[in-house]
Parts: structure tokens; C-alpha cells; sequence
């Protein structure tokens, strides 16, 4: 019996849809895998089964694909975020719930936001609307809790750009560290959300000694010379990736960010890869020196927030190292074997510290693995997400990002249990 044409419209148009929503899921991996301006869309259409062509029955070009994906992503945090706006309880509860949901599994992959400014500025806009709709939304769920007293007082837009910078690594974090194992992913999922609540240290621990910034930011400056030529421009071009991503800063940016020419940057390197690996290579030397001088904390509580002070104070400051962000996969494979190999050094390092902390008490017991990954979120890609507004006094901010990351976002019983009166 032939199928009536209404209806014959509505398998097609569904049919299409689902098609549609398979080419950005792609796309999402590969963006966040790649960045949008080195992605392989042939290789994408592969994957799905298309021709390199047919992919264009989808998007016009390759902004117009990185835009679908992008506004997609925000569409799907916004409906995460509506659904948890609609949980009974308090604003904690709907700051849990989406949290949770965010990191549901199997649930669409979400495209890393790293490289709008790589698009025309109209799909700029567009893209930079919606997110502009999800942080408001998110900062109304805290501010509600703050209000209802189930969350501790903060700076509401801080605390959801952390939030966002912790979801965004889970994203990333397992490809930087060569992490494949789904059952790791799983694990992720279960220990982020008591990390963002109630943070790393054990209940009724408080520290009481002060944290020595001054000298130990000096000594880490002090470490990583501005006299040097190559210095100067690897803090100029990751102080530029961080705040456009790296597919929206020309090498022609970065000389005029030092008041030279091109050529001087081709003096030293063959090629803005080249560049941008170097900066990489940089990062991970700052990030190493950071732990070695938090580890000599007398706990690794204390080491905890030495560690991710410092990292915050980095990042909104002068040695600005570049971002782990979404463009592992554009380096040889030689070069992304180095940065995987420094980013499980790093993941050890903290497991460690994580298992000294449970031991001698200082950090509550918790599933090391995933929450030593996890946890380097709250500042990773922070000049990227963090608007100027809430710049101004580094050192609070620094101090308020670290005090997220050691005791969460619940505000505590007056007995120091976590949870609220």
C-alpha cells in the first residue's frame, strides 16, 4: 500500500533530522579534537558514511557547520539547564541536578566553546548570545541559593564560569591525557558533582595558616624571565589563544601584541604550529614547577590550595600559560605523545597528592583517579571564560576559585558538616 505523501514528508523530514543530528555529534568530537579551523571534513563525512559533498547538503561551509555545532551545544546546556531549574528543593538541589545532568551518559556530545572567534562576526554574536542565556540562567540558580542559604555565599557569575571550566575539561581532559577507558568516563561522571558541592577537603578542616602569595609568586615569575625574546612572545600569543583560541590569532596578532613584525616570530619558529606547540611546551614546565613548590606543603590540603592559587594567579596575570585546549590532535604524532605523556605526569602527581591528603586526613575520601583530573577544570581555560569584570582583584579571585575547588559550592551547617541549616 503506497504511503500517503503527508506522511511519506514527515519520514523524510524525520529522517533528515536524525541525519542532522548525527553530522554535529561528529562534528562536536572533531572541533573538540581538532578546533574548527584544522578539522578533516572529509574525514568526518567518512565516519558518517557521506561524501565529502553530501556533508554540504548539511552546512554551507565550515563556519556555518562550526556554528550549527555550537549553537546546538548551547541549545542542549539550556535545556539541561531548564530541566534542572524545575527540581523540587532548594537552589543547591537545581545547581546539583544539572551538574548531574550535564554529565548524564550518553548523552550528545557538546561542542568546547574555545574557538568563536574564529567565526564571522555575525555567527560570533549568535553563538555568544546563547552561552550569554546559559551563564544566566546558571548564575539565577546560584544566586538562588545563595538566597535560600543552601549556597555559601560567592560571587555568582565566578562560581559559574568554574562550574562551566570543570564541565568543559571533563569534556577535554580524557583526550589530553590519553584516557579511553569508558568505564573512566563513568567514574568521572559519579565524582564531579560532590567535587563541585562540597569540595576536596575532609569536614570540620580549616586552614588556618596563611598562603605565602607574594614570595611564591615573585619566585615563579622570577623563574620564567620576561627578559628572554622567547618568553616574551609565548606570553603574548597564550595570553591571545586563551582570550580568542588559538584558530582566531594570527601570527601577524602576536608580532603586533609585541611591537615586531611576522618575520620575528618565523625567526624563531617554522610555523604557527610550531608556535602554538612551544607555548604548550611552556605550559606544562609552569603547571610542573607549581606542583613541586605546592607538594612541600606541610598537608596536601594545604598543597591543594597552594597549587591551584598559584595556577589561577597564572592565568589571569602576566605568565599566562596557554590553555589545554581543543587542539590536541593538529600535532604530529610525536608532539601529541609529548603532551599526553606531561599531562599524565601532572594526573599522577595529583593522584598522589589526593591519596596523601586521605591519609593524613586533610581531604575527604574520595575516588582519586577521576577528581585528580577533574579538578584541574576550575582554572584550566579561565581567560578564556572569565569576563573582565570579574578580573579586577586577582588575588580574590584567586583565592575564591581555590576555596571552590577545596570546600564547594554548599554552604556548610554552622557545625562545619557540609550541608545546609
Amino acid at each position: 500500500m503506497a504511503v500517503p505523501e503527508e506522511r511519506s514528508t514527515k519520514l523524510r523530514d524525520a529522517s533528515r533530522a536524525a541525519r542532522r543530528e548525527a553530522v554535529l555529534d561528529e562534528a562536536a568530537h572533531e572541533f573538540n579534537r581538532r578546533g574548527v579551523a584544522s578539522a578533516r571534513l572529509a574525514e568526518l563525512a567518512r565516519r558518517l558514511g557521506l561524501s565529502r559533498a553530501s556533508l554540504y547538503n548539511y552546512c554551507r561551509d565550515r563556519e556555518d557547520l562550526a556554528r550549527q555545532c555550537y549553537i546546538r551545544s548551547c541549545e542542549l546546556t539550556g535545556q539541561t539547564l531548564s530541566r534542572a531549574a524545575l527540581f523540587p528543593g532548594r537552589g543547591i538541589d537545581r545547581i546539583a541536578a544539572f551538574v548531574r545532568l550535564s554529565l548524564e551518559y550518553g548523552r550528545p556530545p557538546i561542542a568546547v566553546l574555545n574557538e568563536i572567534s574564529y567565526l564571522p562576526e555575525t555567527h560570533q554574536a549568535e553563538v555568544r548570545s546563547a552561552r550569554s542565556d546559559n551563564v544566566s540562567a546558571l548564575v539565577t540558580l546560584i544566586e538562588q541559593g545563595i538566597a535560600d542559604g543552601s549556597v555559601r555565599p560567592c560571587r555568582a557569575r565566578l562560581a559559574c564560569e568554574t562550574i562551566f571550566g570543570v564541565l568543559e575539561w571533563a569534556t577535554l581532559s580524557r583526550t589530553w591525557a590519553q584516557i579511553s577507558d569508558e568505564g573512566f568516563a563513568i567514574r568521572m561522571a559519579a565524582a564531579i558533582p560532590s567535587m563541585i558541592l562540597d569540595g576536596v577537603a575532609a569536614n570540620d578542616v580549616v586552614l588556618s595558616r596563611p598562603l605565602a602569595l607574594e614570595a611564591r609568586f615573585d619566585d615563579l615569575i622570577a623563574a620564567f624571565s620576561c627578559d628572554d625574546r622567547w618568553e616574551e612572545l609565548a606570553r603574548a600569543g597564550s595570553r591571545l589563544f586563551n582570550a580568542r583560541g588559538v584558530d582566531g590569532v594570527s601570527l601577524d596578532d602576536i608580532a603586533a601584541e609585541v611591537g615586531a613584525t611576522k618575520g620575528l616570530i618565523y625567526h624563531y619558529f617554522d610555523t604557527k604550529r610550531a608556535f602554538v606547540a612551544f607555548c604548550y611546551q611552556r605550559s606544562f614546565r609552569l603547571f610542573e614547577r607549581i606542583m613541586t613548590v605546592s607538594d612541600a606543603e606541610p598537608t596536601a590540603l594545604e598543597a591543594a590550595r597552594t597549587s591551584s592559587t598559584l595556577n589561577v594567579l597564572a592565568q589571569l596575570g602576566e605568565l599566562q600559560p596557554l590553555s589545554l585546549g581543543t587542539n590536541y590532535e593538529i600535532f604530529s604524532p610525536d608532539q601529541q605523545r609529548e603532551f599526553s605523556e606531561a599531562t599524565q605526569a601532572l594526573f599522577r602527581r595529583s593522584v598522589a597528592r589526593i591519596r596523601r591528603g586521605i591519609s593524613d586526613g586533610s581531604l575527604r575520601n574520595m575516588d582519586a583517579e577521576p577528581i585528580a583530573l577533574a579538578s584541574a577544570g576550575v582554572f584550566n581555560s579561565l581567560g578564556h571564560r572569565l569576563p573582565p569584570s570579574e578580573r579586577p582583584e586577582s588575588v580574590s579571585t584567586a583565592i575564591e576559585i581555590s576555596d571552590f575547588l577545596l570546600y564547594g559550592i554548599r554552604r556548610p551547617f554552622a557545625s562545619g558538616h557540609q550541608g545546609y541549616a
